[in-house]
Order: C-alpha cells, then structure tokens, then sequence
C-alpha cells in the first residue's frame, strides 16, 4: 500500500507519498483521495514520472540524484546520507555546505521516520515568518553581506548569468518573504543556499566575494539553528 499520513494543526489533511523521491503531496493537490490510496501498491509523483519519461524517451541510462531527480550538477552543493548512501542537494534537504561540515551522520528523507516527515511538512506560522525577517535582516547588516545585497550587475560581470542559472540575493529573498512566498523552511534555506553556493562556484576561492560567502553562511547557520531550536 502506498505510504499517506494525516496531518494538520487544525485537523485532519490527507498526505500520500511518492515512493521514489519521498516526497509528501496534498491528496487534493494530485487528486488521489485517502480511499484511492489505500487500494494503490505505490504512488510516483508528476515530477519523478517526468523524469522517468525524459530518461526513456533519449536512451539514455545517465544517473538521476537527489529527490528531485535531476542529473549531476557540478554547481551544486551534495551531501550523503549515511544510511542508503544516496546523494542530495544540499538546497533540496535544507543543509548549507558548511553545516555539513559540523554533521557527524547525516540521515536523508528518504530513511527518516514518520515523525520526522511531519515536521518537514510543518508551515510556516506568523511567528516563523517574523523569525525568518530578523534573521534576513541580522544578515543584511553583516559586515560581510556587501557582495549579496543586490542583484549581481551584469556591467560588473558581464557573464554572470550566462554561468548561474538560478542566481539569488538578499533583497530578492526580503521581496519573497514580504509576499510570503516560502510555505517551508527548506524553501527559505534553499534560497539562501543559492546565494552562497552560486558565488563559490563562480569566483575563485582567494577573491574577497568567495571569503564573504564563506563567513556569511557561518553567521546564517548559526542564526539557523537557534531558529529551528525555537520551533520545537
């Protein structure tokens, strides 16, 4: 039977999962009812169908990672679970490269718990969307933010978007936040993975920017985890 859960502050709202990116869905959202559910072996979902179609329809048998099944990228950060040994993005899981650094094991969706797919599921209320503006705002102030407060100008590096295919900043991050825009908190850390891994990849590793990336996540992560610590 297919893998579903019922979960909601408010009462009850029904879940199914996909069986190969361990994704959760609204039941409305792809209309499956509970009671279809329970009759299903298993359930893949629109993108993981996409993806198997894609991969059919050239020939080919090229390695799909992560839980968005996409080929490798080597712009992106990855970071594997200890458990099925099955790599992430780090953007797609919510872990910044330098968190990784601090993780003794880590455990992916996939072969986490119930329990724990819930708390993934959670959405954003008032109160972490407050928390979420003083942290972007801790973040603007930061010495070191100078390099991302903005859009990168193309005058200034005419390549730039020719190289990054999904830049991000700050003050795009804010725009984002104002129009509630993140229904989850990975959706928040993804962004903001995006802002540092882009720079990473597109600077060289002596440059002021690429060292600016490198303290400012530390400062984020630190500001992250007391974050996550007062959603408990």
């Amino acid at each position: 039977m297919s893998k579903t859960l019922n979960l909601s502050p408010h009462g009850f709202r029904f879940y199914i999962g996909c069986d190969l990116c361990s994704n959760w869905f609204h039941g409305a959202c792809v209309g499956i009812t509970e009671k279809e559910a329970k009759k299903m072996d298993d359930y893949v979902c629109n993108g993981c169908k996409q993806g198997q179609d894609s991969q059919d329809s050239e020939g080919t048998t090229e390695e799909l990672y992560c839980i968005c099944r996409t080929p490798y990228d080597e712009t992106q950060f990855y970071i594997g679970c200890d458990r099925c040994q099955n790599w992430y993005h780090g953007r797609c899981v919510g872990i910044l490269q330098s968190e990784a650094t601090h993780i003794d094991e880590y455990v992916c969706p996939q072969c986490q718990s119930t329990e724990d797919a819930m708390t993934v599921l959670t959405p954003l209320t008032d109160k972490d969307y407050e928390g979420l503006r003083r942290i972007l705002r801790s973040l603007q102030a930061h010495k070191m933010a100078w390099p991302f407060l903005e859009p990168v100008d193309p005058n200034d590096a005419p390549d730039y978007y020719g190289v990054i295919k999904e830049p991000m900043d700050l003050s795009t991050m804010e725009d984002k936040l104002q129009k509630r825009y993140y229904n989850k908190l990975t959706e928040f850390v993804a962004d903001m993975t995006k802002v540092f891994d882009n720079c990473r990849y597109y600077n060289p590793n002596d440059s002021p920017f690429f060292q600016c990336a490198e303290v400012l996540e530390s400062f984020f992560v630190q500001k992250l985890k007391g974050f996550k610590a007062s959603r408990l």
